[in-house]
């Protein structure tokens, strides 16, 4: 059967063999049958750089692909990357298995058990990938739902300013860093987690009600073709925000999967609170409320938030 699988390939019967022990080495479960032939009967647990790369058509993100097990934060490799190798680090794309102090938005942290959820960080250059975080924080958030939508057909929302939601839960979330005048300025590094396989065990109790996992809504999603989606959809999309009006065009189809919209919510804004109901999003990304007494107000993502349990967002 190897003999077989040799010929169709175009390999000999020994180059055959050195492939399905390589495989075998990263975990992958391999069977052979005299009768049935060879058959893949299990793949790893981990995320494997060569096959989030393999046979990508991405002009920028994901030309570098690296995958690692524990980490502190994929935003901080990712920025010590942008120190190290400068422009060569554009695309660059980290993802982690686990993070010891993955964070989020407001200094929250991003919490998944190991092999669980999609833990990654890319490194765009600025110039190109829309100095304004608020438009490059609605790309990335529709680049994930789009993703999510590819790999499971559920419907995915917005909720503003970066969490991407499913049946009004957080299923993940978006963290965009610059740092000007800091080493590595020039670059932003874009966080996004999205959890996979998590039972509602792995939240914990004061957060369990509002998050969601894709495993938790039904399908069984295999992490490595949704991380794929994702750098093909993160890619389209940064290649949009570079665009003279793709700016324009990102923040109308944020706006069109936006969950705030039309709601009525309240706002935190220092120690103050304020209660309306959400009629639109302005230009970088703040919210505009038509306020219990009648009166509008603005609302800027950097200096408030949403009242909520918690929002641990990013990576």
């Amino acid at each position: 059967m190897r003999e077989q699988l040799a010929s169709a390939l175009g390999l000999s019967p020994a180059a055959v063999a050195d492939a399905l022990g390589a495989l075998a080495r990263h975990g992958f479960v391999i069977e052979t049958h005299p009768m049935q032939g060879v058959r893949l009967s299990a793949v790893p647990p981990a995320l494997l750089a060569a096959e989030l790369a393999w046979d990508a058509a991405r002009r920028r993100v994901g030309r570098i692909v690296r995958c690692e097990a524990t980490v502190a934060s994929t935003n901080d490799l990712a920025w010590e990357a942008a120190r190290k190798t400068g422009q060569d680090s554009d695309g660059l794309a980290i993802f982690a298995e686990y993070q010891t102090a993955g964070r989020g938005r407001r200094g929250n942290r991003w919490l998944a058990p190991p092999h669980e959820a999609i833990l990654c960080s890319v490194v765009l250059r600025a110039a190109d990938a829309a100095a304004d975080g608020a438009v490059l924080t609605r790309a990335a958030a529709l680049a994930a739902a789009e993703a999510i939508e590819d790999q499971t057909g559920l419907e995915v929302g917005i909720k503003w300013p970066n969490d991407v939601v499913c049946d009004d839960r957080k299923v993940g979330g978006i963290l965009v860093e610059a740092r000007p005048g800091a080493p590595g300025a020039g670059f932003v590094v874009v966080g996004i987690g999205i959890n996979c396989h998590q039972g509602p065990r792995a939240f914990p109790p004061d957060i369990r009600g509002h998050v969601t996992s894709l495993a938790m809504l039904g399908p069984t999603v295999d992490r490595t073709l949704l991380a794929r989606s994702l750098l093909d959809r993160l890619d389209r999309r940064a290649a949009q925000t570079a665009r003279e009006d793709g700016a324009g065009e990102v923040r109308q189809d944020a706006a069109r999967r936006c969950r705030t919209l039309g709601r009525r919510i309240t706002v935190l804004e220092g120690e103050d609170a304020y209660s309306g109901e959400v009629i639109d999003l302005d230009v970088d990304y703040g919210l505009i409320l038509r306020l219990s007494d009648g009166g509008f107000r603005r609302f800027h993502a950097m200096t408030t938030r949403v009242a909520a349990p918690k929002d641990e967002s990013g990576g």
